[in-house]
């Protein structure tokens, strides 16, 4: 689910110049410091100053839509985003009338109308994710494909192809249909072209490959250099702070480590209730791995346990890295029983990480230190 929305919400971001776009870039800034309100009420600005802005609307709606994740309940969050993108969808659609030959348009029409389809995902309601979905991601594709100097387009349509070449041979043919090649290796280098030169997708892209390299295509140095600047740009980013400290601590980093970890642990105070109850595990979890990295196993079980007992996260990828991590740490003092019951919970949630490969080997084959 984590990785559909990441489609749509990145492919808002696109690049030109317009009047209004300093406004958009405080409020993009603004809501990726988690500071919502403040970001809603630039752009809300922003729209009635700068109509005809092609990023404005959009954004708007997805700041409020951040703003009731981090602070309403689910039913509320997605009516007011249905809400939110029926107001915007029209003015996209006028906008691309007037302006027939501005491609901007036509790319903010086709993510509005593709961030449709979260709400009836969320509300499984499959052929209408799927209709909507289709509706967007076509035009998307299309102005891709014409336009390839708007560098910020090949951010979703990496992602589809990256994730469609982990996935099965349905979904695989499915994009095959939509014209997309399910390469791993295509859709990475689109990821990576967007996070080095998208004047716009350049965060969400970042984000994505930190997150990518962290668990799926190892490589913890890489996903220093793209976190580490996230960190610097947003310092009051928690997630982005997340990615950053499990980077130094998988480079082996450990001063700078720990100080990363004092930096979450000075955050976790100004989180709303509900990003609380989210990153409560990822916090506990980056503490596990720190103090197995160090040796001290009981204080990382201490973590661990905390971690994979009061998971609340929607994106179970730190939950399987939990539970490998269990494992290991039971392996280490001879507790084969309760490591390979620790494994067999990471293997079960089956979601195309490498993690779950490792728990793989270590059924078979005991970890050692």
């Amino acid at each position: 689910m984590k990785k559909y929305v990441l489609i749509f919400l990145s492919s808002f971001l696109f690049a030109q110049t317009y009047p209004g776009d300093e406004a958009v870039r405080k409020g993009v800034h603004a809501f990726y410091n988690y500071e919502t309100a403040k970001a809603i009420e630039i752009l809300a600005q922003a729209r009635w100053d700068s109509p005809e802005n092609p990023t404005v609307h959009l954004t708007w709606a997805a700041a409020r839509w951040l703003h009731n994740q981090a602070n309403s309940s689910v039913e509320k969050t997605y009516n007011d985003l249905e809400s939110d993108l029926n107001e915007v969808i029209p003015v996209y659609e006028s906008l691309v009338e007037k302006y027939p030959d501005d491609p901007n348009y036509q790319l903010y029409l086709g993510s509005a109308t593709g961030l449709m389809a979260r709400i009836y995902l969320g509300k499984k309601e499959w052929l209408n994710t799927l209709n909507w979905a289709y509706s967007g991601f076509r035009v998307i594709q299309t102005v891709e494909k014409e336009y390839p100097e708007i560098v910020d387009a090949s951010l979703p349509i990496g992602i589809v192809e990256y994730y469609a070449s982990l996935s099965n041979v349905l979904i695989q043919w499915g994009a095959s249909l939509l014209g997309l090649d399910p390469s791993r290796e295509r859709g990475l280098e689109k990821i990576e072209r967007a996070a080095n030169n998208g004047p716009w997708s350049w965060i969400e892209a970042k984000g994505i490959l930190s997150f990518l390299y962290l668990w799926v295509d190892v490589n913890p140095e890489m996903a220093l250099d793209h976190s580490s600047i996230l960190v610097e740009e947003f310092s009051k980013n928690f997630y982005f702070r997340i990615l950053y400290t499990e980077s130094l601590i998988r480079c082996g980093k450990m001063k700078t480590a720990l100080s990363s970890l004092n930096e979450l642990e000075k955050m976790i105070p100004a989180l709303t209730q509900t990003q609380h109850k989210w990153y409560r595990s990822y916090f506990q979890y980056q503490n596990a791995l720190y103090y197995f990295s160090n040796g001290d196993l009981e204080k990382s079980q201490l973590h661990v346990d905390d971690a994979v007992e009061n998971y609340a996260a929607e994106l179970d990828i730190i939950l399987a890295n939990a539970w490998c991590l269990k494992g290991q740490i039971h392996d280490v003092k001879n507790e084969r029983n309760e490591a390979k019951k620790a494994y067999k919970s990471c293997i079960e949630l089956d979601n195309y990480t490498y993690t779950i490969d490792l728990a793989k080997s270590y059924m078979k084959t005991p970890f050692q230190n």
